[in-house]
């Protein structure tokens, strides 16, 4: 890093846990980052608006304090006002997942943080698009589901307990009374017509709080990571849970992994991405060419 970072933190992060964490994390980044500087979010100032000021004044190192939920906005912001070519992005995990830091091996604890800055690698990440509904678009940086990640999505966003345990909690409490959608999926000339219990797409390896869902996923691949479950029964689902964790989800019969360029799925369900519900089908899901620059612990 040869400039100073400016942080960027989202104080509503982990449930409002994140500023007071930035408290005490502060002074100790302040001390090894001696010129470092920071903004907070709040709602008259929400994180696009502080990441565009902070690309006007000139910084060029950003860092996003906080959850799956925090860089996706951030993410969205840059692209949005075509600023990804503007400054190279570090994640600093604050949240309840965490699930984008895991693929690219950004820690959380702040000194093992700051180990990683000093011989961090800085990758070009792709970006994902989504569009959705009436024609809506968001873009994503880790892993977009439909069907039952949607609907467990949906019910994390009304929890009011914020815990990395909370998604795989929700999962396994809801799954007996799920009812799968009948979809049409469509990705490399291949049409797949049934009952889809999960349906994940994207560029990084877990979800839901360290579930392994896309373990064929690269952030810098040029083809999005395609995970989907259909006619799988609920006994099969149970009794595989422990590959959700182990990378081995592909073995389980009626899992398919793979990668596509272009995915469209259409019929009844919703669409989560990073960790935040959107909306509803039908879903077009593909690369934009804008990428970012990301320091992180990959490497090379």
């Amino acid at each position: 890093m040869t400039t100073d970072p400016h942080f960027i933190v989202n104080p509503a992060a982990a449930g409002g846990r994140a500023a007071r964490w930035w408290k005490y994390a502060w002074p100790v980044l302040n001390k090894r980052l001696t010129g470092a500087t920071f903004t907070l979010s709040d709602r008259q100032h929400p994180l696009a608006d502080r990441l565009a000021a902070a690309v006007s004044a000139g910084h060029t190192e950003i860092v996003g304090v906080g959850g799956d939920g925090t860089h996706h906005d951030l993410v969205n912001a840059a692209v949005d006002h075509a600023l990804t070519s503007a400054f190279t992005y570090t994640p600093l995990p604050l949240g309840s997942g965490n699930d984008w830091c895991r693929t690219l091996r950004v820690p959380r604890h702040i000194l093992q943080w700051l180990e990683m800055l000093e011989k961090s690698t800085v990758i070009d990440h792709r970006v994902g698009k989504l569009t959705y509904g009436e024609g809506r678009e968001r873009h994503f940086v880790n892993a977009a589901g439909l069907a039952y990640d949607a609907a467990v999505v949906r019910r994390c966003a009304d929890s009011d307990y914020k815990h990395r345990l909370i998604y795989p909690v929700l999962t396994a409490l809801h799954l007996p009374a799920f009812q799968p959608p009948r979809l049409t999926l469509d990705y490399n000339g291949t049409q797949v017509v049934g009952t889809f219990h999960t349906i994940n797409i994207g560029l990084g390896r877990y979800k839901g709080g360290g579930m392994e869902l896309l373990p064929q996923a690269s952030p810098t691949a040029d083809t999005l990571a395609l995970t989907y479950a259909t006619g799988v029964p609920l006994h099969r689902i149970v009794t595989n849970s422990w590959r959700f964790y182990t990378g081995s989800i592909g073995r389980v019969e009626g899992v398919t992994t793979c990668h596509a360029r272009v995915i469209s799925v259409s019929g009844p369900t919703g669409l989560e991405a990073d960790g935040e519900y959107l909306g509803t089908t039908p879903v077009r899901a593909e690369l934009i060419g804008q990428r970012l620059r990301v320091r992180c612990g990959l490497r090379p």
